[in-house]
């Protein structure tokens, strides 16, 4: 492929995923902070919602095979891609519409009028969004193996990466700026511009680049599949529960991802309540913390590209440090503190690019060769679970402790911030259990780009 074309491939494929940070800009920075405080809606309720598509996740096989086998007007993998982000896209603009009559009566959640059919419509457009999400998720990916040569494409799957984060970080800037303090209306107008936005930022992502397949046509990747047709998924997941390394490995994925992604949807409440913070300030949260994120990032790729770095050590050293920042943020929320807050949030950020980067790294090698698909799959669905169950745990703290009027805001979010930090800490405890021989290996320059790429799904 011309170095040109490979340029103009690699940047048109970030694009899907930049509109994908608009669509999480607003749902996990925007909706739930209005959702929650300015409406009024229970906690757990919201980050019930936005919890959902994580356990969509199975979808993504459903769809990915379907697009195997159906082509659109005879392309296999862009109009999923299209289709899928435009369906989720509708669905967050409908939110508007739906999350202001729940809040006009919403401790009638089993009642027979408004609110109940308020509720059950907002969890069935969630759950489409995840659907569309999945659909168009997994055919990107695909996307990115079938046209991007081999030797090119763990670069291209890391700029995609990263492109998710910048995508929410401009995001935000723009959310802000559009709606600095709630109003009705204007939120309306806001999600709206959902459907245009990343209808035609994906359209950019992939017009030109998925080709029709002629009947002996091969994609760039290449490859067969080995299906090992003497097991059967009951014996590999009697398997995975006799052995303890793997049972180990689990939970060190669960408790980490978990203990991080705790504060996910209710950090800008937080804001809310204990700093006092408009919409547009509170939307900053997540810049600062992407922010982070990228200098850690940048710094664990200088350090690979150097020689690299040992896996424990960057796992433990990151999770250390979230751990750490998790416990200043507490200190923060006690003291209503905004600068220790906006501190903890980078450094959690810079911490989170290490452990993310050596987890994902060791998931990708922590398989068999026998059983490898089967292996990821299982750790993505540690991950998947672990994001759903602490979407919802992080909205139940905060409704048990704090709607309850059990404690006081600034008290209540220090302790859900602690806790936090200790599960994130409590992970390494099973990390550390596992046979190290592999962990004390060195991240490489491919291990780093198959990090990236296993974080894409």
């Amino acid at each position: 492929m011309d170095k040109f074309l490979l340029i103009l491939r690699a940047f048109q494929l970030t694009l899907p995923r930049a509109a994908a940070g608009w669509l999480f800009a607003l749902l996990t920075s925007n909706f739930n902070r209005i959702a929650i405080y300015e409406l009024g809606i229970a906690a757990v309720v919201i980050t019930s919602l936005l919890g959902l598509y994580h356990f969509l996740s199975p979808f993504q096989v459903i769809y990915g095979r379907i697009a195997d086998r159906v082509p659109i007007f005879g392309l296999h993998r862009a109009p999923y891609v299209l289709i899928g982000m435009v369906i989720s896209a509708v669905a967050v603009a409908a939110l508007p519409y739906i999350v202001v009559p729940m809040s006009q009566n919403p401790h009638e959640l089993f009642g027979l009028g408004i609110p109940y059919i308020t509720y059950a419509a907002a969890f069935l457009v969630l759950i489409v969004f995840g659907i569309g999400f999945a659909m168009a998720g997994a055919n990107h990916l695909a996307l990115v193996a079938e046209v991007i040569p081999e030797r090119s494409r763990g670069l291209v799957t890391a700029l995609i990466w990263t492109m998710l984060i910048i995508g929410m970080i401009v995001s935000l800037q723009f959310i802000r700026t559009y709606m600095p303090d709630y109003d009705e209306q204007t939120m309306r107008s806001l999600y709206l511009l959902s459907i245009p936005v990343v209808a035609i930022t994906t359209l950019l992502g992939v017009i030109g680049v998925d080709k029709p397949r002629t009947q002996n046509h091969q994609v760039t990747g290449g490859g067969k599949l080995e299906v090992d047709e003497h097991g059967s998924l009951k014996e590999f997941a009697a398997d995975v529960v006799r052995n303890p390394t793997v049972r180990n490995f689990f939970l060190f994925i669960f408790l980490f991802m978990f203990g991080y992604s705790l504060q996910d949807n209710i950090l800008e409440v937080f804001g809310a309540e204990v700093l006092q913070m408009t919409v547009g300030e509170t939307g900053r949260f997540q810049q600062i913390w992407g922010s982070g994120a990228i200098v850690g990032m940048f710094l664990m790729g200088a350090l690979v590209f150097r020689g690299g770095i040992s896996k424990i050590n960057a796992i433990t050293f990151g999770i250390s440090g979230i751990g750490l920042s998790m416990f200043a943020l507490a200190v923060g929320a006690y003291l209503a503190a905004a600068p220790v807050v906006n501190c903890s949030l980078v450094a959690m950020g810079f911490f989170n690019g290490f452990a993310l980067v050596g987890t994902l790294t060791s998931m990708m090698e922590f398989t068999t060769d026998k059983e490898r698909g089967a292996y990821i799959g299982l750790w993505g669905l540690a991950i998947a679970f672990a994001n759903g169950l602490a979407s919802i745990a992080g909205g139940q703290l905060v409704t048990s402790l704090i709607e309850s009027g059990l404690l006081s805001a600034a008290n209540g979010f220090a302790i859900i911030f602690f806790i936090e930090g200790l599960v994130s800490l409590y992970s390494l405890y099973f990390l550390w259990k596992i046979n190290l021989e592999g962990f004390r290996q060195r991240i490489s320059k491919d291990g780093l780009s198959s990090a990236m790429a296993a974080d894409m799904g």
